[in-house]
């Protein structure tokens, strides 16, 4: 209880600070626009310490099955601990059961209030407590499966680790996103342009939502002068035609990889340049082999037309001759991001579904967030919650007899439990506040 009221307190004081930095953030708006990036959203998050969670506003409506599940499973981990505890003193359950209050779920034990009375205090202080106990116990469970043992048991179930090997595992593939008739589920994206993804997940997070949206390669590519196209429509790129003007879809506009070089630009076919395999990589135009080559990147000034390589090896029962393949994808970089789901594991067999791992991973996420939630607010001394109670019998344990001393303890332990609830209201109404002022 008194970790909680630390907690609570801590937590009044980062609603405050935000409140009181709403005026400068407003004015700091009116100059500045701030582009939506991962820091940005960690920033966010950090200053609050109960984080709302409104489907649809601060949730993806896509995780509302998650969140609702992870409601109904704290839930009855809670009411199963107060109706193991009654058990345990001989009291009798009225009844139990769970309900839906609109679309929330939940979970209730009825525990008649006059065995409850006849017992010492000590015993209904354990009964009241149960309930945060099991969802400590709970928390402490799923943290112990988020920091490896999930991973574990899934690969002893027949799921492999990237951590290795390097890459990431394709989980889902928007419909809409072009690369949906590519990409395949379970397939490994071990390479984007010429960066490795050997940090996995981190590679791929980095590359495509840091450095400003735009990346250069590595190194350039070879192409013959006498596959230039005379019409350079394709190298007029602005905000409006980020993929220029050229009528045909399949050329973009490439540029001297050398800057020492005088400038160059010209209209090739993408692919031709991008993916053949025997195109020869080079730094400057005397490292073409053949003669009559120049050493070209793309020329993507717009974030917008951005030209990325995917290197994809294909899952474990495709054919040999199939195994490794390269996409070429124009775009912003953060639409691959939010097109494609990946993951860390890949099934090994074909009747492994690939999405498990990581659903499993969500769902444990918000059982962990919401257990944890449970076990901190509800044996705060606020009226109606666990802490009121607990509270309350704690006074009795300590002075049991009804003196004019324990008439004052109970009148100060009303006292706490008002101070209590204004506070709990406060940080609720404010993190609610934000949180929503922060999605919009």
């Amino acid at each position: 209880m008194i970790f909680s009221l630390g907690v609570i307190a801590y937590a009044a004081c980062h609603v405050l600070s935000g409140l009181l930095r709403l005026p400068t953030a407003a004015s700091a708006s009116t100059v500045a626009h701030i582009k939506r990036s991962l820091d940005d959203t960690n920033s966010r998050s950090n200053d609050q310490v109960f984080l709302p969670m409104i489907p649809g506003v601060t949730l993806p409506m896509s995780h509302i099955t998650y969140y609702l599940f992870a409601l109904l499973i704290c839930g009855i981990i809670h009411e199963a601990g107060h109706a193991i505890a009654s058990y345990s003193e001989r009291v009798p359950i009225k009844s139990a059961g769970i309900f839906v209050y609109y679309i929330y779920p939940g979970a209730f034990v009825n525990i008649p209030d006059q065995p409850l009375q006849l017992l010492a205090p000590k015993s209904q202080l354990r009964i009241v407590c149960a309930g945060v106990w099991h969802n400590a116990v709970l928390y402490l469970v799923t943290l112990l499966l988020l920091s490896g043992g999930l991973k574990s048991c899934l690969e002893i179930a027949g799921w492999q680790s990237l951590e290795s090997e390097g890459g990431v595992s394709v989980v889902t593939v928007r419909p809409d996103s072009p690369l949906a008739v590519h990409l395949q589920l379970s397939s490994v994206i071990y390479q984007l342009d010429d960066l490795p993804l050997q940090r996995n997940i981190l590679d791929w997070n980095a590359y495509l939502l840091e450095d400003g949206g735009k990346h250069v390669p590595d190194a350039g590519f070879c192409a013959p002068i006498t596959s230039v196209t005379e019409d350079l429509a394709c190298c007029e790129i602005d905000n409006e035609f980020p993929f220029g003007k050229a009528a045909n879809a399949t050329v973009s506009c490439f540029t001297n990889f050398d800057i020492q070089t005088s400038p160059f630009k010209s209209c090739f076919t993408t692919t031709d340049i991008l993916l053949a395999p025997e195109r020869q990589r080079c730094n400057r135009d005397t490292d073409c082999l053949q003669t009559g080559q120049r050493c070209v990147m793309p020329y993507t000034p717009s974030e917008a037309g951005q030209i990325v390589r995917l290197h994809v090896r294909m899952p474990p029962w495709y054919p040999a001759s199939e195994k490794d393949k390269m996409f070429v994808f124009e775009g912003e970089l953060v639409d691959i991001w939010e097109s494609v789901k990946v993951g860390l594991l890949r099934p090994r067999f074909r009747i492994l579904p690939v999405s498990l791992p990581h659903m499993s991973e969500l769902l444990l996420q918000y059982i962990s967030s919401f257990t944890l939630a449970l076990a901190i607010l509800n044996i705060l001394p606020v009226f109606q919650l666990d802490g009121q109670y607990a509270l309350e019998q704690l006074v009795h344990c300590w002075q049991p007899s009804v003196t004019t001393q324990s008439t004052r303890s109970q009148r100060a332990a009303q006292n706490i439990i008002k101070g209590t609830t204004v506070l709990v209201g406060f940080v609720l109404v404010g993190s609610i506040f934000l949180g929503v002022l922060g999605a919009a």
